[in-house]
């Protein structure tokens, strides 16, 4: 099996890290909950509901393997992304500039993405995940080939998803990140869920314990040895 009896629930406006090492089940996981791949048991829920493919139109995904069309210019691939998730062309060539402006883009706009860099095509991907303004984003490695600058930005603007009410899960193997971002965590090794819980509450058990309270220490103690 891929993964076994994974649970856990995603709390509304806030930030959870789906953590673990690479080939743990976090991209599995993910694919399921958008519906790339048919769990064999158990049900998926958005907003409360069972899953049906019209609640995606509420979630922006990136997936860990990156995808443009290379010889499209950038503002007329997020306005044709935007489209297919129901944004009208005006709003979304608004939005698009906007935030192609925001992340150091803005003089990129009418070039083809294969004139980028593979960062800036990262940003491009990144702004088509939530350009329709999505209720749950769904960032699958997000910071996976970016330069420590560029990992800044992606930060920030995870951030600010936060502040407008946005809610946020995102799988990692760079814990330092998520130690940084998540009020809520759960890691998964060999395709099963080991730990989960809110990152204040694991923090103040280890703390009560003597022992390191940061995430990576919390990741060796309960993942290193399975």
């Amino acid at each position: 099996f891929a993964v076994k009896n994974v649970t856990f629930s995603v709390n509304g406006g806030r930030i959870f890290g789906f953590l673990g090492r690479n080939g743990a089940g976090k991209t599995t996981t993910i694919r399921m909950i958008v519906g790339i791949f048919l769990p064999d048991s158990g049900r998926i829920e958005l907003f409360g509901r069972e899953f049906s493919r019209t609640l995606l139109d509420k979630v922006g995904y990136l997936p860990e393997e990156r995808g443009l069309y290379r010889r499209m210019k950038v503002i007329d691939h997020l306005v044709f992304l935007a489209k297919l998730k129901g944004v009208d062309r005006n709003t979304a060539l608004k939005e698009a500039s906007n935030w192609l402006d925001k992340l150091g883009l803005g003089e990129w706009k009418n070039k083809r993405i294969e004139q980028l860099s593979k960062g800036m095509q990262q940003k491009v991907q990144l702004i088509a995940t939530f350009i329709h303004r999505p209720q749950l984003l769904i960032l699958d490695e997000p910071f996976s080939g970016l330069d420590p600058l560029n990992q800044e930005v992606f930060i920030d603007a995870i951030l600010e998803f936060k502040k407008e009410g946005r809610t946020i899960l995102f799988s990692t193997h760079i814990l330092e990140h998520a130690d940084k971002l998540c009020d809520d965590v759960a890691f998964i090794a060999g395709g099963e869920v080991v730990l989960k819980g809110e990152l204040a509450s694991l923090r103040q058990k280890y703390a009560s314990l003597g022992k390191p309270n940061d995430l990576v220490s919390i990741f060796r103690e309960e993942v290193a040895n399975r």
